[in-house]
Parts: structure tokens; C-alpha cells; sequence
């Protein structure tokens, strides 16, 4: 089997399990309540804003 099949392959199998993620990621959230979408929805913005963060810093401070 040549490099490109095997990457073609590897790569189908990603976008598979990618939709897989969705898939159930959107039938739990759709169980949740409006409450519970809210504060998922909030913690989200804290960890954005936390890896934001965290990537400035370790691009403009190469020591860290």
C-alpha cells in the first residue's frame, strides 16, 4: 500500500471519529437544560480566555 493510500486512510478515519464527536456532542447537549448550556457555555470563555493567555505569553517569552 503506497504513502498516499495510508494517508488518505489515516485521514478518513479522523474525519470519521470527528463527525462520531459531533454527532454525540450534539445529542448530549441537546438533553441538557438552557441552565447547563449556559454555564458550559461560560466555562468555554474562561478556558478560551486561559489558553489565549497561556499562548501569548509563550509566544512573546520564549523562556516559559
Amino acid at each position: 500500500m503506497g504513502a498516499t493510500v495510508r494517508n488518505a486512510s489515516a485521514y478518513m478515519e479522523q474525519l470519521k471519529m470527528g463527525e462520531e464527536r459531533e454527532r454525540v456532542a450534539r445529542a448530549i447537549i441537546g438533553k441538557m437544560s438552557i441552565e447547563q448550556i449556559s454555564e458550559l457555555m461560560s466555562f468555554y470563555r474562561i478556558m478560551t480566555q486561559i489558553c489565549s493567555d497561556s499562548l501569548e505569553k509563550k509566544t512573546t517569552d520564549p523562556a516559559s
